[in-house]
């Protein structure tokens, strides 16, 4: 009669709750240590794409200027410096796309001083309007598109702002530097829309001065 060993019985058998309590406890000490690292990872890669569009969005704008002699804030009906806040994404948004409301959103939103980027740096359609485009004759011109594509929401879904009210403005403190934003990964903007002198880029929106009065 045959005898079984049952050692080898126990081997076959499969894991111990030891042994399976103790694996669980390495594959959740090495999960803790790599989810911070790749979320890390993405963070500094969504932050180091907003920096770069910024820097090509606020080139296109600064290439109109130089071909046209005009920034991005021509209205619907062709009046030039009329616009106050122009923001990225295929239209305007309905709903407020960030976290906290201030002028960045009300003007972009707002039917007569906000407008979409592409209808100046991709389109010429001033707030969508064919008969208000820049000039494309002469020696000052519309050269565009500043784009090759659309302009793009930022790595968090949102739009990019700029606002050119300051490109135009006369006020004695407010509206002296232009400058494009990206709200951040928390959706909220913190640098403020006055745009002064001295307004800087705050918390973690992620943005640049493209020029300054």
């Amino acid at each position: 009669m045959l005898q079984s060993n049952n050692k080898n019985d126990r081997r076959r058998g499969g894991f111990t709750l030891v042994e399976v309590v103790v694996v669980l406890g390495v594959i959740l000490l090495l999960a803790g240590i790599a989810v911070p690292l790749v979320t890390g990872y993405i963070e500094d890669s969504q932050r180091g794409r907003a920096r770069s569009e910024v820097k090509m969005l606020g080139a296109s704008m600064m290439s109109m200027y130089k071909d046209l002699g005009q920034f991005p804030a021509r209205d619907g009906s062709g009046n030039p410096n009329r616009v106050r806040v122009i923001g990225s994404g295929p239209s305007v948004p309905t709903a407020n796309p960030f976290r906290n409301n201030s002028n960045w959103n009300t003007w972009f939103m707002n039917a007569s001083y906000g407008d979409v980027m592409d209808n100046h740096l991709v389109v010429n359609e001033p707030q969508g309007a064919a008969a208000a485009a820049y000039s494309t004759s002469g020696e000052f011109q519309w050269r565009g598109p500043y784009l090759p594509e659309g302009a793009p929401l930022d790595p968090w879904g949102r739009p990019y702002v700029c606002m050119v009210r300051s490109f135009w403005d006369t006020h004695a403190t407010n509206f002296r530097r232009v400058i494009i934003l990206s709200a951040g990964p928390d959706g909220q903007m913190d640098t403020s829309p006055a745009c002064t002198s001295t307004t800087e880029i705050a918390d973690d929106d992620i943005g640049m001065i493209l020029s300054q009065r």
